[in-house]
């Protein structure tokens, strides 16, 4: 199944709660002969403000620029989005237990958090103007939390500010309140959209608090990753229409004037969803792996921020796996691939790196600087969609009149497109045979992709009271997001970058780079400034699959948008600093709900160390009995796990950092770039006990802790790679965790030297030959990025110690091959092979 905002009804249908009284005009009538009156005087919309520093002329100046980053804070419980069957009446996707926690709605809730997403800014001055490009781990941007982040950043910022999403497809949700995106992302939650919009500004003033002297050099290829081994083409279906991958990468080096690495913006489409929908944990996924991995290879912080292109038609790919199979020794364990992620940071790093160092020879510490956004329209009226040149554009919206079913006129569409007669919207649009006949636009039976359109204000009616959401969306109203987006154009020295609100693919991507001011100096974003789900142009919509689905306004609307994009980017290269909301529309209010929602502060015993602990209380290893973690912890095989009491999440989200004693004091471990350790290899677990609140009481919350003795992201043996996964420093740990107002400390635990696993013992024609193994059967990091890491790995190309026991002792040195064999002369003598790798670990068996 392709990976996307999930199949089953994601889409859809719902009008928001930024609908209300509006005293404004509506934006359209598209009632026809006797059809429906379209109007969209439910929607309430604000004047876009006067784009900031719009006046004067655009003149190169010095360069200052600084970059930030944060973890977002936000509480584990709150619904992860991207995939619809983790709705809790659509699948059991990402359950583990009976908890309900009521922050998630009809959505499954969150387990904890494995690979943290953060936000991360990078601020760029020049010239007398300011602009912030800031990325969130999320599955895509809501528009409303753009204009309310400027809105806090203050009138020098309006239209000064790119809000683009990772596209995790395990990241938290609720904080949209667009609401056809809610099937899936989950009810719009205040204290999460709140949350995210302070750690929004919270890292935009990071970043223009640490602005200094700066250059920038920017460096191009067409030919990205030939080899897939980062990324790969998800919609064969295009590919006659020049579909293949995202091949056109970019890469923005911003250093300090004394050559000190400041940022490292690698821009290509690289499709989050590596972890897939039974995966509970948040994690930044395949975008937040590669920027782990390229920062961890610097020796101070680097701010390493992916921004996605033409994602749309692309997949990341992960390196790596585990042994699923329900075998003795691993029944019930549960199966989450965060290892790939890994393995995709890993894989990045060469082509990552190389593109960093070629932008080197283009280093610039003067240069222009103008940034513009504009609100433009999307529906109801039909003919705010024609496109080419009026060459192509729809048939009146009145409802009722029947297609022609005809749809190519030779290798194009054919004008007018007659078959999306859907006065408020329709979605879905996939085969040819709809979900809910009911909810079909009149005439298309059987007709690919449009037999299967659902028009939303049929739609909504069934829709919307099984995922109890209050769509609004009726026979008159549009749902009043679809009527609005949001591009965006940036100058930056000689190159132009452009904003896209949703899934940018390739095909579209090619359109824009064409007819761009300089197509060999552009740079398109995908998932920016908005979203109003999948960009395909008209002949790649009629393809129909997954991603001619999660659409609103039919096969023309991208196409009109990129359109709308093309006109504005010009206006960024001219001398003059225009006003980018002339020319442009209103905007929806964002929407504003009021929670009711219990919560425990301060919650029951939090700060304390349970002495006996709940069967029900969740672990990845299974049930437990012991607060503390043993007393020694053997490198690879073996995991340190705490469980404490703590905060309820709505309160605080417990941050935890692996600690290591250095001397008479503990410190924190950090990794080559100084950052301290405490996600992507910390596991953090939640449990509410009771499982499901009872009426008012309180619940006790539990948090579990787990870390594997394997080297992490940026530890002293990491740039040995794999190879040195058996040489995690040995020495006195312990887990440090800081609640609201209170910390604890785990009990000290040794990480001692592990066993290396002997497998195939022979003699035969005057050698001994074994394998070396790692082994972690219950462990979940990466040990291999081709066999499973919870099956015997074998320590490959290794140079190790070879003791032959029997009534005397020979030891010889020996090197591991390709497959992890080693071979050495026969003592005929000896009865047993003991083998030493590099780091001290040792194994031993019988020799038959």
């Amino acid at each position: 199944m392709r990976q996307g905002l999930a199949r089953v009804g994601l889409i859809a249908l719902a009008v928001l709660a930024a609908c209300g009284d509006d005293n404004s005009k509506p934006s359209g009538d598209a009632g026809i002969d006797g059809g429906p009156q379209i109007t969209t005087e439910n929607c309430t919309y604000e004047d876009m403000p006067t784009t900031a520093n719009a006046t004067g002329t655009v003149t190169a100046g010095a360069l200052m620029a600084g970059a930030a980053e944060r973890v977002l804070d936000i509480p584990v419980g709150v619904a992860l989005g991207g995939y619809t069957d983790r709705a809790g009446f659509l699948g059991s996707a990402g359950t583990v237990d009976a908890r309900k926690i009521p922050i998630s709605g009809t959505f499954n809730p969150s387990l904890g958090v494995e690979l943290a997403p953060r936000v991360k800014a990078v601020a760029l001055s020049a010239g007398g103007e300011t602009v912030i490009i800031l990325k969130m781990d999320a599955i895509f941007v809501y528009e409303g939390m753009l204009f309310d982040l400027e809105q806090r950043l203050g009138p020098q910022f309006h239209g000064k500010v790119i809000l683009s999403a990772s596209h995790s497809h395990s990241a938290f949700a609720q904080f949209t309140g667009h609401g056809p995106l809610k099937l899936g992302s989950g009810q719009l939650r205040t204290i999460v959209f709140d949350r995210f919009l302070d750690t929004l500004e919270g890292t935009a003033h990071d970043a223009l608090d640490a602005m200094q002297a700066a250059k920038l050099g920017i460096y191009q290829t067409n030919a990205f990753d030939p080899g897939d081994t980062i990324s790969r083409d998800r919609r064969p279906e295009n590919d006659a229409l020049g579909g293949t991958k995202d091949v056109l990468f970019t890469m923005i080096r911003i250093d300090a004037t004394d050559d000190t690495p400041i940022a490292i913006i690698p821009i290509f489409g690289d499709h989050s969803v590596l972890n897939d929908s039974d995966n509970p944990f948040a994690s930044a996924d395949a975008v937040g792996a590669l920027e782990r991995s390229v920062g961890e290879q610097f020796d101070r912080k680097v701010i390493v921020m992916q921004l996605q292109s033409a994602g749309g038609d692309v997949s990341g790919v992960g390196h790596g796996g585990l042994d699923c199979a329900m075998k003795p020794g691993k029944v019930g364990d549960p199966c989450f691939l965060w290892l790939k992620e890994e393995g995709h940071g890993r894989a990045a790093v060469p082509l990552i790196m190389d593109a960093w160092t070629q932008a080197a020879a283009n280093m610039k510490s003067s240069l222009e600087l103008e940034m513009m956004t504009r609100s433009i329209e999307l529906g109801p009226k039909p003919e705010t969609f024609t496109i080419r040149n009026g060459a192509l554009g729809y048939a009146p919206f009145d409802g009722v009149t029947k297609p022609d079913g005809v749809i190519m006129d030779g290798d194009v569409l054919k004008n007018p497109v007659d078959e999306f007669n859907a006065p408020v919207g329709a979605a879905l649009c996939e085969t040819g045979e709809p979900m809910f006949p009911a909810a079909a636009i009149d005439g298309t039976e059987g007709v690919l992709p449009y037999g299967s359109c659902l028009k939303l204000n049929l739609a909504g009616d069934i829709l919307g009271p099984i995922f109890k959401i209050e769509f609004g969306v009726d026979d008159t109203h549009p749902v009043c997001e679809s009527t609005r987006t949001n591009i965006s154009a940036l100058r930056i020295g000689d190159y132009t970058l452009g904003t896209m609100p949703g899934e940018l693919t390739v095909p579209l991507k090619k359109l824009i780079i064409s007819q761009a001011p300089d197509p060999t100096k552009t740079i398109v974003l995908g998932y920016a400034q908005g979203h109003v789900g999948y960009l395909l142009r008209p002949e790649d919509w009629v393809l129909g699959e997954y991603e001619a689905s999660v659409t609103f306004w039919g096969p023309l609307e991208a196409e009109m948008i990129a359109e709308k994009l093309i006109s504005l980017m010009p206006l960024v290269r001219t001398p003059e600093r225009e006003n980018g909301s002339e020319g442009g529309m209103n905007k929806v209010a964002t929407a504003r709900i009021t929670d009711n929602l219990d919560k425990d502060d301060p919650a029951p015993m939090a700060g304390t160390v349970p002495t006996t602990i709940p069967a029900t209380v969740w672990t990845r290893t299974g049930p437990t009995t012991t607060a503390q973690p043993a007393a020694t912890i053997a490198r690879v095989s073996g995991i340190a796990q705490y469980v404490f009491i703590g905060d309820d999440p709505q309160v605080k989200t417990p941050q935890i950092t692996l600690q290591v004693k250095s001397g008479a004091e503990f410190v924190d471990v950090t990794r080559r770039s100084g950052r301290k350790l405490s996600d992507g290899e910390v596991l953090l677990a939640y449990t509410p006990s009771p499982l499901q609140r009872q009426g008012t009481n309180p619940q006790t919350h539990y948090w579990v802790v787990e870390w594997q003795a394997v080297p992490w992201v940026g530890s002293p043996v990491a740039t040995d790679g794999l190879d040195a996964r058996g040489g995690v420093p040995l020495g006195t740990y312990r887990f440090h965790v800081a609640g609201n107002g209170w910390t604890l400390d785990s009990s000290p635990f040794d990480v001692v030297q592990g066993g290396v696993l002997l497998t195939a013992p022979s003699r035969a024609s005057g050698q001994i030959k074994a394998t070396v193994n790692w082994y972690a059967p219950k462990g979940w990091r990466l040990l291999d990025t081709t066999l499973n890491s919870n099956t015997p790995v074998p320590v490959r190309s290794q140079q190790v110690s070879v003791d032959l026991i029997g009534a005397v002792t020979t030891t010889v040195a020996a090197t591991t091959d390709a497959n992890g064999q080693l071979s050495v002369t026969d003592v005929p003598t000896a009865t047993m092979v003991r083998v030493t790798d590099r780091f001290g670990n040792q194994g031993v068996i019988a020799i038959p």
